[in-house]
């Protein structure tokens, strides 16, 4: 268990006479009841009885490596641009030199394997941590990057109360101001990973400047420029799928989705909000001078040397506009299919489907259930040389290598059914329809199938056997229902344990009573997160899908073809052998991947007693 190990810390600082027993065992005392969630060396210093040098010579003794001075080299500057400004401050490191493909670092924590795992990902190469202080690294960052720390608030001290009282009113205030600021540019400082940025001190909501603002115009200087940066690198090191920006009255809300659900973040000062507003319609290409009509955008930003893209949509809202801005990775998109979650059985059969060369093949879920996750995975494992896949969809988030991907552009009637027309005629031999809304493109979706594809798309239900009934509803005839969807995946994504943290635990008998499932608890052992830094205190880190693979028979077709209700169909499914989302999900808690709380949160109690509950 993690507290073992800071024990034995303990009593290591106890054995050097720096600290005495009284004083460990009310540390431990206080991790124990009210400080749970800190580490013992972070408690000791909180209780000023340890510097946090202490903690890197603790950790240097565990395990059994030296402590880097970094005071006491001189790092080349080649090696210090192989990490950018913004990636090593946020990230606490320093690079020290190349070790053939890895990149030798200096961090105070070379345990944070979530740390460094983002790291590697973020540098697209392998990282070798070395153990440094806590003092020196922020000394190496002063001295290499010219940083110290700072908070949200003093970052953007500099955007003064005068932004509340100047207004940029004509599109000549604009125009001089943008000739200014791009003399600017010239001057900008290296310490920025964005390559421009504008200055936005003197305006507020009433006044943005007009569209034709180009980054190119801007100051990197700019202390709104350099919090938003941070604000995007920080959600890309949280891992975060959204960023969300949101007025209040009397402050502005930061939050990141982590994992599927929401979490709040330090909140910038309320008068910075019509600059950070601003400085992100100008980086997603939106017009800053309509605030009056929602607007959608894009944002591609380098974060240290890796392009990250970003969809940005502003909504105009009582107090202001509210951005949210989705971040698009392809990393979890090239997974294989047996990192998506799927149980052997259920792969073996999705397996099977992606050999077929025709047929409607459905993805099902609420929105962010993981449905693009799923079918980009399919389709990376079907693209070959001599395999042509088209897709169509609104909008294309993910550009991938080897398939013809098209736009939906509803401004010029450009919608799915006319795109669908068109791309049969291109001789694919695999469609991916992004979404079917109605009934013209269902038909043709399945026609095209009837007539030699294999074609993949979602539809937005609860569950996989609503689809045929969902299909029926909006105006398919039921016979090309029947005839035409092979089958229907339905899935949800649960959290899974953190695997630093991960402990035993007993839910609740709440908890049990929502589950529906008969439990003998004496037979099973639970896990959770405890909560730790890798984890970012909330148990949890990555989530998995959980699946229900619906194949279409002789059966199913019959009860289509006479209308049959969804409850009935899903009987039938689970008599011919289909393992609900649900059981899915309670077998992921009895293998300790995910809780009793999630199978709750995330998937519906199903109409008969479970065939895998009982261990």
């Amino acid at each position: 268990m993690q507290q073992t190990g800071y024990s034995l810390f303990g009593q290591r600082l106890v054995e050097r006479n720096i600290i005495t027993q009284n004083q460990l065992d009310e540390a431990i005392h206080r991790q124990q009841t009210t400080m749970g969630h800190r580490k013992l060396g972070e408690i000791l210093v909180r209780l000023n009885y340890i510097s946090k040098n202490h903690i890197a010579e603790g950790l240097a003794d565990q395990l059994g490596i030296p402590i880097i001075k970094i005071s006491e080299r001189e790092i080349p500057k080649a090696i210090l641009n192989l990490i950018d400004t913004g990636v090593a401050q946020v990230y606490r490191v320093i690079p020290l030199a190349e070790d053939g493909p890895s990149l030798v670092v200096a961090t105070a924590d070379p345990t944070n394997i979530n740390m460094l795992d983002n790291l590697e990902r973020l540098l697209d190469r392998s990282i070798r941590p070395q153990l440094a202080s806590p003092e020196e690294i922020s000394l190496g960052l002063a001295k290499y990057y010219g940083l110290t720390d700072s908070t949200v608030e003093s970052m953007l001290s500099t955007v003064s109360s005068q932004s509340t009282m100047s207004t940029l009113s004509t599109m000549s205030n604009v125009s001089s101001m943008g000739s200014s600021l791009s003399s600017m540019g010239s001057s900008m400082s290296s310490d920025d990973i964005s390559q421009s940025s504008m200055s936005m001190d003197s305006m507020d909501m009433e006044g943005d400047t007009g569209p034709g603002m180009t980054e190119d115009e801007d100051d990197a200087d700019s202390p709104v420029v350099r919090y938003v940066h941070k604000l995007i690198l920080e959600a890309f090191r949280l891992r975060a799928s959204d960023i969300h920006v949101e007025p209040g009255k009397f402050d502005l809300k930061i939050r990141y989705r982590i994992d599927g659900v929401l979490h709040l973040m330090p909140p910038p000062p309320k008068r910075a909000q019509p600059s950070i507003v601003s400085r992100l319609k100008i980086m997603s290409g939106m017009d800053i001078s309509e605030r009056r009509v929602p607007q959608d955008g894009r944002i591609k930003i380098q974060l240290g040397g890796k392009v990250v893209d970003l969809r940005v949509s502003a909504l105009p809202s009582v107090h202001g506009e509210s951005v949210v801005m989705r971040i698009l990775d392809k990393s979890g998109l090239l997974l294989g299919l047996g990192q998506l979650g799927f149980s052997a059985e259920d792969q073996d059969r999705w397996e099977v489907l992606l050999g077929h060369s025709t047929g409607v093949v459905l993805v099902t879920g609420p929105t962010g259930s993981g449905k693009t996750t799923t079918l980009y995975a399919s389709l990376h494992n079907l693209n070959q040389v001599d395999t042509k896949i088209i897709t169509v969809e609104d909008p294309v988030e993910y550009q991938l290598h080897g398939i013809n991907q098209v736009q939906i552009n509803h401004d010029i009637g450009w919608n799915f059914a006319r795109a669908l027309r068109s791309i049969v005629r291109q001789d694919p031999d695999i469609v991916m329809v992004g979404e079917i809304r109605d009934s013209e493109t269902a038909e043709i979706a399945i026609k095209a199938a009837l007539t030699g594809h294999l074609v993949f798309s979602t539809l937005h239900t609860n569950d996989a056997p609503a689809a045929f009934v969902r299909l029926t509803d909006i105006g398919v005839k039921s016979f090309l229902v029947a005839s035409g969807v092979r089958a229907v995946l339905g899935q949800r994504l649960v959290r899974m344990n953190c695997t630093t943290c991960k402990e035993p635990y007993i839910p609740s008998e709440i908890e049990f009573e929502r589950l529906g499932f008969p439990v003998d608890v004496r037979k099973v052992e639970f896990f959770h997160g405890r909560g730790c830094d890798n984890c970012n205190q909330t148990g949890y880190q990555g989530r998995i899908g959980v699946y229900e693979l619906l194949m279409n028979n002789d059966e199913m077709r019959h009860m289509i073809m006479h209308h049959s209700a969804a409850g009935e169909m899903r009987r039938a499914a689970r008599n011919n052998g289909m393992t609900t989302m649900r059981e899915d999900a309670w077998r992921k808690v009895l293998s300790g991947i995910t809780t009793v709380e999630e199978v709750n949160r995330v998937t519906s109690v199903d109409e008969q007693l479970s065939r895998v509950a009982a261990p």
